[in-house]
């Protein structure tokens, strides 16, 4: 089956505007990573599950006029709104319709994935295509979700039944969505060397950065539904309940924790 089957978060249009405020709340964590790991000029970078090429544009700015960027992804509609934002940002960046569960087109002096392990069936085989890929030296960034980090004060039971919903479905769907935790086992397992470890667990009070939540649900109530996990009025409810908690601005709601990785894949000789 094709990763994208059975994927629980709904592509498309709305899918992309989902990850454009995805990626506006996560700019800035993931710009100290791609700090910390250092990319360097002129590098040979794939973003593989690029979504809408948020942080394949930031890859390119930082590799430079010589450096050469790859967006991998299965979304179709992502990928031509991506192409388009890339020739309206000036960046040329190539975009391919691929799944990292297949041999992947290396090689590259940087991989970076972000939220996308934890949606795989065999995250292990796609770090081995990774692995693959990578000239001898290469660095891998990841970084990934521990999905069961959300909190709140006070405490919601919605946003409790959010993470429950969420975490079922995406196991429903052979993926793990606490897998961040496990990255830098992964990681090790797969050969890479030298790995480096960062958490993030962002929250707020306004309701920008905690409206990913509920947004976040729609996008998975289809999924929930299908599976027979909650039965649609309940979905929309919580939907409703979780929109009122996020714009209510004394409580303060996070996201899912992330942990990101960084390493290398051991130099020749």
């Amino acid at each position: 089956m094709n990763q994208i089957d059975h994927y629980a978060i709904r592509g498309g249009i709305e899918g992309r505007e989902r990850l454009a405020l995805l990626a506006g709340i996560f700019a800035r964590g993931t710009a100290r990573l791609l700090d910390m790991a250092d990319i360097p000029r002129g590098a040979h970078c794939l973003d593989a599950g690029c979504g809408g090429g948020d942080v394949a544009l930031d890859l390119a700015r930082r590799a430079g006029p010589s450096g050469r960027i790859v967006g991998i992804d299965l979304d179709e509609t992502k990928l031509e709104i991506a192409r388009a934002e890339a020739v309206a940002a000036g960046a040329a960046i190539e975009y391919r319709a691929a799944d990292i569960a297949a041999p992947l087109p290396g090689p590259f002096d940087v991989v970076y994935m972000r939220f996308l392990l934890s949606h795989l069936t065999a995250p292990a085989a796609a770090l081995a295509n990774v692995f693959a890929a990578l000239v001898p030296g290469g660095l891998i960034i990841a970084e990934d979700v521990d999905f069961r980090g959300h909190f709140s004060h006070p405490e919601s039971a919605a946003l409790d039944r959010y993470v429950d919903l969420y975490c079922r479905v995406v196991r429903r769907r052979g993926g793990d969505a606490n897998l961040g935790p496990r990255l830098p086992s992964l990681l090790a397992a797969a050969g890479f060397g030298a790995v480096q470890v960062s958490v993030a667990n962002p929250a707020a009070l306004d309701d920008r950065l905690k409206l990913l939540n509920p947004v976040t649900m729609e996008a998975i109530a289809g999924a929930v539904i299908a599976d027979g996990i909650a039965p649609e009025t309940e979905v929309n409810q919580l939907i409703d309940t979780l929109y009122d908690e996020a714009r209510d601005t004394s409580r303060l709601t996070s996201l899912p924790r992330v942990v990101q990785c960084w390493a290398r894949k051991p130099a020749a000789g």
